[in-house]
């Protein structure tokens, strides 16, 4: 079955914009392996808010309760979103073809665990994408692949091991997460 492309209304895009230039100053330079300085740092962090968007407008699109990370721009925030059940969320955004994986730092893994992990495809210059999967925190841990390409130990999961978006709005639904407007 082929992903459902979400386009991403302006008025999210434009969160994304804000965030990423208030945010420009106070990005981490420890997660800055991309050339390019403040800039390059930017566009990461606006990518990572689009793909964000993207899966904003699928939980309101499919009216789940939830709630967005409010950190403020100068601090790393502890999730993406938050369920009613306090479940927390993180999307990992991809940019192109050749990213086959969902990534996280072994030791943000470990710090700051998330109970789910969701894998966003984003195609930036068109303010659209999909989303690719999910999986839990105990999905991670079962499969346990680490791997390491110049720049810190990294859970991996490949596409194939990723369930599908639709078992997560089932879950959510019998979860009672759907309001009903």
């Amino acid at each position: 079955m082929r992903p459902q492309l979400i386009q991403i209304p302006e008025d999210l895009v434009k969160e994304a914009i804000d965030y990423s230039i208030e945010s420009r100053a106070y990005t981490s330079n420890r997660h800055d392996f991309h050339e390019g300085g403040l800039d390059a740092k930017q566009r990461k962090m606006y990518e990572g808010k689009l793909g964000e968007k993207i899966f904003k407008k699928y939980l309101i699109d499919n009216n789940i309760l939830f709630q967005e990370d409010q950190s403020d721009y100068t601090e790393a925030d502890i999730f993406d979103f938050i369920m009613p059940d306090n479940a927390t969320i993180d999307v990992k955004t991809r940019t192109q073809v050749f990213h086959t994986r969902t990534l996280e730092m072994v030791e943000q893994f470990n710090k700051n665990p998330k109970t789910i992990y969701i894998s966003i495809r984003l195609f930036p210059d068109l303010k659209q994408g999909f989303i690719i999967g999910w999986c839990t925190h105990e999905d991670i841990l079962n499969i346990n692949r680490i791997e390491n390409h110049g720049y810190l130990d990294n859970y991996v999961m490949f596409d194939n091991e990723l369930r599908h978006i639709n078992e997560l709005l089932d879950f959510f639904i019998k979860k009672g997460f759907q309001s009903y407007k």
